[in-house]
């Protein structure tokens, strides 16, 4: 028959001790990951053709919060931003309809995000809406800018210009609009025509538009997005693989 010895106090204690260390230590290491990734790294699952046909539907992107300056919703405060946001740049963003996230838990989302392609969302079991609320864009105007659009493209007269330019002459990236041919019964005074008058934007607002022009929820929709709405800049896309690019 065997014996079985009992460990002593001091045994017992040590243990205890070293496994309490153990997961210390794990938690460090994953709030630093989780942290670093909130700040510097987001992941994003496109799931619109919105921005096709340079992203498309499906593809897993990644931004960065801290260019533009990280907004920490628990305490209501913004870091220095590194720059403002550009003409041409691809942002994400918290559209004006819909509520702005807030509270420690938003902050520990990226992630999980990340090794998922963008598919897990922590949010999602605090609210089942929440893979709705951010979306990418492309800034087409800044503040001081007038602009007008006629059949889904935008002419730009920048603040201080006499003249308007194209959208493409004003803005220094390489990109493509896809727009698609409108009903023959669709009048220009119609909803989603693709014109819009002439427009001054006021501090912090911007002009975004879907490169997808006509299958895009954006500015022509639903106005000006306001600066404290903007929530990263969109540094590259890294999923599907073979399609990896690097933002300007």
């Amino acid at each position: 028959m065997a014996v079985r010895f009992k460990r002593s106090y001091h045994d017992r204690k040590e243990a205890v001790t070293r496994r309490r260390k153990t997961v210390i230590k794990v938690l460090v290491v994953l709030l630093f990951f989780q942290v670093a990734f909130s700040l510097l790294a987001v992941s994003l699952r496109l799931d619109s053709a919105s921005m096709e046909p340079g992203i498309r539907k499906g593809s897993a992107l990644v931004y960065s919060p801290l260019v533009y300056g990280f907004n920490i919703h628990l305490i209501d405060t913004q870091l220095p931003e590194i720059r403002t946001p550009e003409r041409g740049d691809l942002v994400v963003f918290t559209p004006p309809y819909i509520e702005q996230p807030k509270g420690a838990f938003f902050v520990f989302s990226g992630f999980v995000k990340f090794l998922t392609f963008g598919k897990v969302n922590l949010n999602s079991i605090v609210s089942a809406k929440w893979d709705q609320k951010l979306l990418v864009k492309r800034i087409i105007a800044v503040p001081g800018d007038t602009i007008r659009m006629a059949d889904f493209k935008v002419s730009i007269k920048p603040e201080g210009a006499g003249f308007f330019l194209s959208e493409f002459e004003v803005i220094d990236r390489d990109y493509d609009v896809q727009i698609e041919e409108l009903p023959a019964q669709w009048r220009d005074d119609m909803p989603y025509s693709g014109n819009l008058e002439t427009i001054t934007l006021k501090k912090d607002q911007y002009f975004v538009l879907g490169d997808n022009r006509m299958r895009s929820s954006d500015s022509t929709s639903w106005g000006m997005l306001e600066r404290d709405r903007i929530e990263g800049l969109v540094l590259f896309k890294y999923w599907p693989l073979n399609q990896f690019k690097v933002f300007k």
